[in-house]
């Protein structure tokens, strides 16, 4: 028992001799480097400082307890705000800080102090001392008085010069400063980079001002701020220099208002000429003397249909299309007396379409480079109406041999009719002795019905030249159709087959029946002369439709509702080439020889319906939608005629 109480006794006397061992030293260490410990619970508020902090101040031990509040009103009245910011600052944020500030006696006596305090994120307390730096605010001073002599080159600089200290703090400066700063030049060592930047640039500045202790050559631009609040923007540089054995910061400030002030009226120069460029109704682009495209506008974009990344990265020659082999660029590259050309060519879209485009460009040199403005403008409009002119000239030449026509016709009419009077005068003598004889007349009824059908046509080719009141009466497509047919296979070769497709329904029809005969027979000599002397089908199918407001064919025709019947003829020729198929009811289009056609059957046929109140389109391979066989594919062209039936 007396053995553990002797080993207790021992250790609390060894911890004890530890303690205050270690205590010596620490007070040793303070008096050396003349710091005072600081301590402070926050969540408690307990403040502690050390012995020492009463010699540095120069009290008595008894005559202040420590305290936060104490230890700010040892500091000269001018720093105090800023100590119990940095505080209040550590103790909401953590982190640490490190300011120099001057400590007041009550003797009035000032000693220069380093005060320096961090967070423990662990014990969350702050720990922190005060340490005299009188010998080196001695040492500073001298080397206030080393930097006198440039006192002289610094007042007569026309930009801001400051020397700042290793810390950041203003050790003086010149004039300009201090008028840039809005403080008098005395006062200029109570800032700091803290007190001149925003505090929303200060982290970027602050990484500037450490690269020119590094001794990086750069510069920045920011905007320092007076003491009264004036924003000046400003290009600052610096250099480190060494003065004795302090590293310092000589920096330069720039007032770069004027400049700034004439680059913002560049801008809004540029901005304007831009927003012209853009808004314009032509394409514009610059290139390079090779051509490479620099810059688009809208305009051309929209005109293209290609993105302005695409544009870039084009060659005036990729977009455009010319008559001739070289471009307005390159004559303009070749001829040095011409500064400007026009020239009329295409602008190639993405989708592969050329559109008629005007192109003016212009040679101009930038910083010794030749460049091109080209302005592009649409002349679709200019040749649509120049097309409008050559087929209003067309027209008027159909016209001239339509009336040129008609007096040849004229001239004829009295002749070939004299031919037909003895043929029609005999056919009927001849039809009156062959009573008797059944198959006598009838050849003698064909050849008089041929004779009067003949008659007839030449009447219908004055009509066409000089058109006269048709006669339209009732009557019956289906039975139209099937005399004229008769006379249609003895008019073809024998190698081509006729096919009827009719149910046995009657249409009846306010029709001219020898209109509708010479219809049936253009458009089937029309499709025997496809097939040629091949072996072939004609295939004259009839139907019965309706039409209603939902159809197609009266948006297409601008017919009215009601009953039609669709007479389609088709053929197993070539087809109809799609490029014609808009042309093939022209007057005087044909695509025979001059011997074989005149060009006038299938304009006849649509003159002939479209009287009528119906409607008539061609299709170049397959069948009309309302035949039976549309899907085949070995049908060639089909001819689809729409007329209106009588209501019964």
């Amino acid at each position: 028992m007396n053995s553990t109480n002797n080993n207790a006794i021992l250790n609390k006397e060894k911890t004890s001799y530890i303690l205050d061992r270690e205590i010596s030293r620490r007070k040793q260490i303070e008096d050396c480097a003349k710091i005072a410990g600081l301590e402070w619970d926050i969540e408690t508020g307990e403040f502690w400082w050390s012995q020492n902090l009463y010699k540095i101040v120069n009290l008595d031990i008894q005559t202040l307890p420590p305290s936060l509040n104490a230890l700010i009103g040892l500091f000269r009245p001018s720093d105090q705000a800023k100590v119990q910011k940095h505080f209040e600052t550590l103790s909401q944020q953590g982190g640490s800080f490190r300011f120099y500030t001057h400590t007041l006696s009550r003797q009035g006596q000032e000693t220069p102090v380093l005060l320096m305090a961090k967070m423990d994120a662990q014990t969350h307390k702050m720990i922190g001392f005060v340490q005299d730096v009188a010998t080196d605010f001695e040492e500073r001073e001298s080397l206030l008085e080393t930097l006198a002599k440039y006192r002289g080159v610094m007042s007569g600089a026309g930009d801001a010069i400051i020397l700042l200290s290793h810390e950041g703090n203003i050790i003086e400066g010149n004039p300009k400063a201090a008028e840039l700063l809005e403080v008098l030049p005395d006062n200029l060592s109570q800032l700091s980079v803290d007190d001149i930047h925003d505090q929303q640039e200060l982290d970027i500045m602050m990484g500037y001002y450490q690269g020119f202790l590094w001794g990086q050559d750069q510069s920045a631009r920011s905007t320092i701020i007076g003491k009264k609040g004036k924003r000046t923007p400003v290009e600052i540089s610096g250099r480190s220099i060494e003065i004795g054995s302090q590293q310092m910061l000589v920096v330069i400030m720039r007032d770069i208002t004027a400049q700034q002030q004439a680059q913002n009226a560049l801008i809004r120069s540029e901005q304007r000429y831009r927003s012209l460029v853009d808004e314009a109704r032509e394409g514009i682009m610059l290139l390079t003397s090779d051509g490479n495209i620099l810059a688009v506008n809208p305009k051309l974009c929209e005109s293209t249909g290609l993105k302005r990344s695409v544009l870039l990265q084009s060659n005036f020659r990729d977009i455009t299309d010319f008559d001739m082999e070289i471009s307005p660029t390159e004559i303009l590259m070749e001829a040095n007396t011409r500064s400007s050309i026009h020239m009329e060519g295409n602008l190639q879209t993405a989708d592969g379409r050329l559109l008629p485009t005007g192109f003016n460009v212009a040679r101009y040199k930038d910083q010794g480079q030749v460049q091109f403005i080209v302005t592009a403008y649409d002349l679709t409009n200019v040749r649509s109406s120049e097309e409008d002119r050559l087929e209003l000239q067309k027209q008027l030449f159909q016209a001239q041999k339509q009336e040129l026509l008609g007096q040849v016709a004229g001239s004829l009419a009295h002749d070939f009719n004299n031919l037909l009077s003895p043929i029609l005068l005999v056919s009927e003598m001849l039809m009156e002795d062959a009573q008797d004889d059944p198959f006598l007349h009838g050849n003698l009824r064909n050849i008089h019905q041929a004779a009067e059908r003949a008659r007839r046509l030449v009447h219908r080719i004055l009509t066409y030249t000089r058109p006269e009141e048709s006669e339209p009466t009732r009557i019956e497509l289906r039975h139209e159709m099937e005399e004229t047919l008769a006379l249609l296979r003895s008019s073809i070769p024998q190698t081509i087959k006729i096919e009827e497709i009719c149910d046995h329904e009657s249409y009846y029809s306010f029709a001219d029946p020898d209109q509708i005969h010479q219809v049936i027979m253009n458009t089937g000599m029309n499709a025997a002369q496809a097939i040629g002397e091949e072996k072939g089908v004609i295939t004259f199918e009839m139907r019965k439709i309706y039409v209603d407001e939902n159809s197609e064919l009266i948006s297409r025709f601008e017919i009215p509702e009601g009953d039609y019947v669709t007479l389609c003829i088709s053929d197993t020729g070539p087809g109809i080439p799609q490029h014609i198929l808009n042309e093939i009811f022209d007057p005087f289009f044909t695509t025979k020889t001059q011997t074989d056609g005149s060009g006038l059957g299938l304009s006849v046929v649509r003159q002939i319906v479209e009287n009528h109140g119906g409607a008539v389109e061609a299709i170049p391979h397959g069948g009309c939608l309302y035949t039976s066989h549309s899907n085949e594919p070995t049908i060639g062209a089909c001819i689809c005629i729409y007329l209106p039936l009588l209501k019964e």
